[in-house]
């Protein structure tokens, strides 16, 4: 911006357009017991999806949508999308990841806070799970989900709650390399939380987890680029 010919410093928040893969690739390396359950979920409908082996890295990214390079059936096999749920015909019997920016909340020429939403998006038929916190089982199981005695007392899970759950528990307060925390809570003008929501006439439902970060990527020339 220029004030009587001056150039002053802007936000070109350069660091914008790769914060969906930065996430997505976190999702992917990370080896927390969150992120092995969100995999899980994502790959498996049936009940015992929490019970299943670890996804490896190439079932991953098999489940992230990279484009459908002419493959008709592409998106039918995805999982996580780096875009919001748009599709009003969608009728997989599953659970999908949906990552996006949606909101920009500018604090200053320099400063500025981006709302990232996280949409959980659950079909009605797949929505319970088996619980996984029988510590004879699951070595890494909460230990809250069984009583004194070691008796499991959760034995199933709602899907919805369970995914939104490891991804607040992945992702508050992470740092993304060369970009920023992420956090749950409200910012300086952003506002994070969780919502409920419902698409496609109630077939799916979920959560729209948003989470904000401060980010800065000032220029000190108006014809600088990165």
């Amino acid at each position: 911006m220029e004030y009587g010919g001056e150039y002053q410093s802007a936000n070109r928040l350069e660091n914008l357009d790769g914060l969906e893969a930065k996430i997505i690739t976190h999702l992917i390396d990370s080896k927390n017991q969150y992120a092995e359950d969100i995999w899980r979920l994502l790959k498996y409908a049936d009940e015992s999806a929490l019970s299943q082996n670890p996804l490896t890295r190439e079932e991953k990214e098999a489940l992230v949508f990279t484009g459908d390079n002419g493959a008709p059936d592409a998106t039918k096999a995805a999982r996580v999308f780096l875009a919001p749920f748009v599709d009003d015909a969608w009728k997989e019997q599953g659970s999908s990841l949906y990552i996006c920016v949606s909101e920009i909340c500018p604090l200053d020429r320099m400063n500025a806070e981006v709302v990232v939403n996280f949409e959980v998006i659950v079909h009605s038929q797949t929505s319970v799970v088996w619980g996984n916190g029988d510590p004879k089982l699951n070595p890494h199981a909460n230990p809250n989900d069984s009583d004194e005695e070691g008796n499991l007392v959760v034995s199933v899970k709602n899907r919805a709650t369970a995914l939104m759950k490891d991804i607040i528990a992945e992702f508050n307060g992470l740092y993304l390399d060369g970009v920023g925390y992420l956090y749950l809570n409200d910012g300086k003008k952003a506002k994070g939380g969780v919502k409920i929501a419902l698409w496609n006439k109630g077939s799916f439902y979920g959560h729209r987890i948003s989470m904000v970060l401060g980010m800065s990527g000032v220029s000190e020339n108006p014809r600088i680029g990165y």
